[in-house]
Parts: C-alpha cells; structure tokens; sequence
C-alpha cells in the first residue's frame, strides 16, 4: 500500500446501521441484550462518522433502541486526534440548526471529501472549529467545576451533564447566548460528549486539532496533492490520467455495485472519480471556485529520519513530525455515502450503464438521513417518481482546470472591459445632451456587444459571467430609456448555463435578502458598475442575494404601473424557504390599494413575517426534535493502546454487542487484541476487506480477507451464516458463539 496514507478519513464500506446488528425480532440470533447495563456498541477505526451518523438518524426503526431507558453509547476508537475531530464535525454540522437542512446536507458531503472546497465552506470550518475547541474544554473540565457527569457515563468528566452544566458548556462555545448554542446543536453535542476514557494529552491533541483547523497560516492544497500524486505515479506521472482509467477499468469496475450485477460495473461514474483523483474534488455541488484548502484532512504524520542505518539496516535518525496532507488519494471517499441507497430507482439502467451516479446517491442518502433525524420517519419517493439528481457542477470549476484556460479567458475580459468603458462613456455623453439618440444607440450596442463578449469568454462559467453581461447590458440601455417607472430586471437564471434559480442556501454570498420596497415610489435600479478582472478566473453563483436584489428591482419598478391599472400587488421578496406566492387583495379593496400603496405595502410586509416566522419556528421545532433523538445515544471517544484503554479492562468484557472495525486495522482481530473478549455472545463483528481497495489487485483482495479469515478463527470468532440488512460484499461478518 501507499507508504505515505497515513491517515484514513473516510470509509471504503457503505454506512451502516448499527442498530440492525442487534436483535430486534426476538429469534435468538443476536447480542444477548444487557439488562442492568447500557447498550454499548464499539466502532474500531471507521475513519469516518457514518455509521454514527446513520445509527443516531434511523434509531427510531429499532425497538430495541427505543425501550433503551439509558443513553446507547457509542464507543469510536481512532488512532489518531484527527479521526476523533472529524467525528465530531461531522456530528456537529448534521446537528447545526442555523443551516437549512439542504445546505447542511451540502457541507457535510464537501467536508467530508473535498481536499479543496469553496470560501464559505472554509469559513464556516473555521467557525466550527472555534465553537469544538471550546466545547472540548468545556466537557473536559466539567468534572473540575463540580459539575455531575452525565447519565449513564462511565466515570468522572463523564460530560457535561444536566441543565445547569450543558448551557455553561454551550454558552462557552462562542455563541451569544445559550439559546443560541442550543439551536446550533452544541448543547446537545455537549451532551452527548464522553471524554472520560481519555488520557489529558490526548485531550490536548483534540484542542491542538481544532486550533489547526481555523489558524491563519495558508496551505497550498493543490501543490499537496500535487505531491502525493507525483509520489504515487512516480515515473508515470506525465501519464496519470492513464493510470486513472486502468484503475477505474481493471479495479473498480470489477468490484461492482452491492446487490447488482456486476456486468453494469460501478455506480461512480468515471469523470468524477477522474475528477477527484487528477484535483481532490469529489461532491461538486455547486458552480463555484473550489480554491480553499479544507484543513479538516489535514493531520500530522511521525517518523523518523533516514540518516544512517546501523547494523542490522534498521534507519536510525531523529524523531520528526510533519504536518501536511496525508489522507488517502487513490480510493476515494465514495463508498460511504455514494453506493447503497434504499431505494431501488437509484439503480436503474440504461444502454448498459447506470442512470444516477454516486453524486447523486451520496446527496439522496444525507438529505434522507436529515429528514429521518428530524422527522422520525423515513423519506421514501413518491409512487412513480423519478429519483432525484445531485446538482453537481457541470464543467471547470477547479483552479487546475482552469490553468489551461486563463490566457484566453483573459484576452476576451480585456475585451469586454474596453467596451463597458466605453459604453459608459456614450451614456455620460447622451445624458448629457451631446447627441442623445446617438449616445443612448451607442451604449446600448455597447453593453450588448460586453455582453456576448463575457458569455464568449465565461462559456461553462455559471451564473456569474452571466451576471456582469446583464448588469453591462442593463447598463448600456438605461440611457435609451425615458423617465418614469422603470422596466423589470431580467431573470438571472437566463443565460448561456440553464442552471435553475437557487434555493436561499445556494451560493457562497450568506448576505441575507434585502427588505421589499415600497411601491408607491418606485426608482430605477442604479446600473451596475462593470466588475474589474480577478487575478484568477472565478466561477461562482450569485446565489441569494443577486436573486433578491434582482426580485427587489422587478418589485420596485412594476409595482407602480399594476397599481395603477387597479390589478395585483407586487411581488413578495423571497422568506426562509424561498419565494412567496404572489398575493391578489380581496374583493372591495383594489379601488383601495390603487390608491393608497403604502398601506398595502405594510400589510403585505405583515404577512410575509408571519408567514416566515411560522416557517422559522416549523423549522426550529423540527430541529430541537432531532436532537432530541440524537441525545439518546452517548458518544465516548478512544485513542491510544486499545487493548489497555478498552478490550483488555475486565470492566469492558462481554459488553459489546456490536463491533465494527476498518480494513487499514484489520490486523487488531488477532486474539492479543481482545476485541472478541469484549463481546457479549452472540454479537455480531462487521470488518471491512480490501474489496474496493484499488491499491491490490483481486487476487490480492482476496489473500487479505483469508487472511482476516485465519485471524478471526484464531480469536475465537465464527464466520456469521446471514449477513445483516445493509452489510455488502466489503465487509466481512464474524459472530462471537454463545458457548464461548
């Protein structure tokens, strides 16, 4: 394998259900449930947070789960402070209530497997890291304050437990207000933290993780990855685009789709997983710049120097540390989330290949987690509708892909920049009286001319060439039009890419949308002024607030002339959850509102904050339910020797009653390990194998599962006669007997 992966961040198994491990039905063939116990269940280096994630959000399908009258608690082990952080990160954005339940279903899929991602997504781990630093300390000096551990904790420091001690841990999170906290999540997170079975240092190496996170000091992601693909390739690099094809072709082809036939090859689709192997973008949801590094795969590896050897060749050096990009770059983080989805129209096929990719799986399968967290109940597609596709980016987005156009693009902005001065110019010289047909026809043919100027050189570029054409097109013709009310704005949507008018989460401007105008004195819109030329092409979304200012000026200048003809009102700026209907008065009070707009006006202003304050707290209460559910479970976090800090304690024997453990540890099945003394009989051990691993040929895939095989039965495990609902072909499962 590859010597410089040091550090796994996500999984090559799909997410599964812990709950379904367990025995729900009463046959015999489960965990023999603990009756004076808590619940627990132990994941061994899952690299991601998953299976956490999928547990917590479906708990409401198990019975068994929902008579626990203790908090399930779900032990996660990593070997190292990165794996741990990134757990809770992901934990924390799926329980962030400030975020609309589509954008936080974006965050965590770019934040999970995006090396590169967009500003605002930086921007927001950086603030999310500040509120986990200070939540880690809060819960690490609870039992410092006098503060009790929570319910079914293992010991002292267990969390920050009851009211009193999980608003102060809340509070101390950066947040205004424990109010605020709460509706963030980080109260409940509090909650849920176990940081008993830590050491101190490893409880400093969290608080170190998180200040990396969101430090100043900028990081060169692409050339990093840039490095480790030349590592990789070595003499091939010039040909790696080459080397993607056969791996795709000769490895990941073969392995197939779970549960499909494995002629149709794999659900990811080749071009993103080119995509993410040549730039280190893997969920491109969005028309946007993917330039900033995301510091959450960031880790730092230790070893030792090649100085010298001595005589048996052993490397005698010093002891060093480097902090960089050391996640793995070959497999991809698509498994996880990206393959498996409970409905079967993902899987449909055409021409011998699969309709949907993985894309779209991976937004489906985070959306339907989101809603089942929040609603208790499962989302499932209407009867005979199509499934839905991920709105990923379609062209260049990254700045490597970009290189090969900048010389171009660059020609055709000086171009378009010469015009728009000089339609400027022609409109200066119209109003002021020098030739006003002549300046008004100029300025127009001028802003047009910018126009196609910009689509010609901003061809794939998204809506954000589009803009700056409008806003010069509005420009030049804003002097060939006579006083008065001013026509509406065009569609934004409209242009050379038809992609479809974004939700209030899209784009990476958060400004928020502005207040409707009064119509009883409407003015026309200011032109824009022409955008100067970024130092580096930028393809982005204009996102909420170009959408609201563009509604906001169709507002302003229609509403005057359908007042005047006695017809409908203006049309209401977009709330909380998009745009609002548009609202016709009664019977008996058009004479009214024609005549008098502002009243009107207020009246409508009325409704809409009632109406976004009614969705706001449907919103607020759907959320507060979901961490609700998610309080249920406690989550203890483990590092170091696992068989001191775990499965060799007495405390800890038979007290699992299920276990997960990833393929890069597979070697800790040996019986020197304990993790089958730290069963309950009859659990169930889900180990992932190097069936997706791209780095090992078939033959090879299957060495290393014989491999585990011969562990297993050395340990005391049996190979399990059923596999359980969600467990594939990646995974091997072993069951402890219960006559061990």
């Amino acid at each position: 394998m590859d010597e410089h992966n040091v550090h796994h961040f996500w999984g090559i198994s799909p997410a599964l259900d812990l709950g379904s491990l367990l025995e729900t039905s009463g046959t015999g063939d489960g965990p023999d449930a603990p009756v004076d116990q808590p619940l627990r269940i132990l994941q061994v280096a899952p690299y991601d947070a998953r299976h956490t994630l999928t547990t917590i959000c479906r708990a409401a399908r198990h019975p068994l789960l929902e008579r626990q009258t203790q908090p399930v608690q779900l032990y996660v082990w990593e070997d190292s402070p990165e794996g741990l952080c990134r757990h809770l990160l992901l934990l924390a954005v799926a329980l962030d209530g400030a975020l609309q339940p589509r954008e936080r279903g974006e965050l965590l899929l770019e934040l999970h497997g995006n090396a590169l991602c967009r500003e605002r997504a930086a921007a927001y781990l950086d603030e999310k890291a500040r509120q986990l630093e200070a939540l880690v300390v809060a819960v690490a000096s609870g039992a410092a304050v006098g503060q009790a551990p929570a319910a079914g904790g293992t010991g002292a420091g267990a969390g920050v437990g009851g009211g009193k001690g999980a608003a102060a841990a809340a509070a101390a999170c950066g947040c205004g207000s424990a109010a605020e906290a709460e509706a963030r999540g980080l109260g409940a997170l509090a909650r849920m933290l176990d940081l008993s079975l830590l050491k101190f240092q490893d409880k400093d190496a969290l608080v170190e993780v998180f200040q990396k996170w969101r430090t100043t000091v900028p990081y060169d992601m692409v050339k990093a990855w840039d490095a480790r693909a030349r590592k990789w390739y070595g003499d091939r690099y010039d040909f790696r685009r080459n080397m993607v094809d056969w791996d795709y072709h000769m490895r990941l082809q073969p392995a197939g789709t779970p549960g499909c036939d494995p002629a149709h090859g794999s659900i990811i689709h080749f071009h993103h997983f080119r995509h993410w192997r040549m730039h280190g973008v893997a969920h491109e949801l969005r028309d946007s710049t993917y330039n900033a590094p995301n510091r959450s795969l960031l880790s730092t590896a230790f070893g030792r120097t090649k100085e010298f050897k001595d005589r048996t060749g052993r490397d005698v050096g010093r002891s060093v540390s480097a902090w960089g990009f050391w996640a793995d770059a070959l497999n991809g983080p698509f498994h996880g989330l990206g393959v498996l989805a409970e409905e079967p129209g993902f899987y449909k096929v055409t021409n011998k290949q699969f309709a949907r990719t993985a894309l779209d799986v991976a937004e489906h399968n985070v959306k339907a987690l989101l809603h089942e967290l929040r609603t208790g109940q499962r989302l499932a597609l209407a009867e005979g509708a199509e499934p839905p596709r991920a709105r990923a980016a379609r062209g260049p987005t990254s700045l490597a892909d970009l290189t090969a156009a900048n010389s171009g693009r660059g020609e055709a902005e000086g171009k378009a920049e010469g015009k728009a001065e000089e339609g400027t110019a022609a409109e200066e010289g119209g109003k002021a009286g020098e030739g006003t047909a002549e300046g008004a026809a100029e300025a127009k043919a001028a802003g047009e001319g910018q126009q196609g100027e910009a689509r010609k050189a901003g061809a794939g570029a998204g809506p954000s060439g589009q803009s700056a054409a409008t806003g010069a097109g509005q420009t030049g013709a804003a002097a060939s039009q006579p006083a008065g009310p001013s026509r509406p704005a065009p569609d934004p949507a409209a242009g050379p890419d038809p992609t479809p008018a974004p939700d209030p989460a899209d784009g990476p401007d958060p400004a928020p949308a502005p207040a409707v105008p009064t119509p009883s004195a409407p003015s026309a819109p200011s032109a824009p002024s022409a955008p100067s030329a970024p130092s580096a092409p930028t393809y982005r979304s204009g996102g909420r607030a170009e959408v609201a200012r563009a509604m906001a000026a169709a507002a302003a200048g229609g509403a005057g002339a359908r007042a005047a003809e006695g017809g409908e009102r203006a049309d209401a700026a977009p709330g909380a959850q998009g745009s609002a209907p548009a609202y016709t008065p009664a019977e008996g009070s058009t004479a009214a509102a024609g005549s008098t707009g502002a009243p009107a006006a207020a009246a409508d202003a009325e409704r809409m904050a009632a109406e976004e304050a009614a969705l706001r707290s449907a919103e607020a209460a759907l959320d507060a339910a979901g961490r609700a559910r998610a309080e249920r479970f406690r989550l203890v976090l483990l590092a170091g020797d696992l068989a001191k800090g775990v499965t060799g304690r007495p405390k800890f024997a038979g007290a699992f009653s299920a276990l997960t453990l990833g393929h890069r540890h597979a070697h800790l099945l040996a019986p020197e390990h304990g993790l089958s003394g730290a069963a309950a009989p009859g659990a169930l051990l889900v180990a992932e194998n190097a069936r997706h691993v791209l780095q090992l040929s078939q033959e090879q895939a299957a060495a290393f599962a014989g491999k585990m095989d011969e562990m297993a039965l050395a340990a005391g495990w049996a190979r399990a006669q059923r596999r359980p609902e969600g467990v594939t072909e990646a995974s091997e499962v072993y069951v402890k007997p219960r006559g061990a």
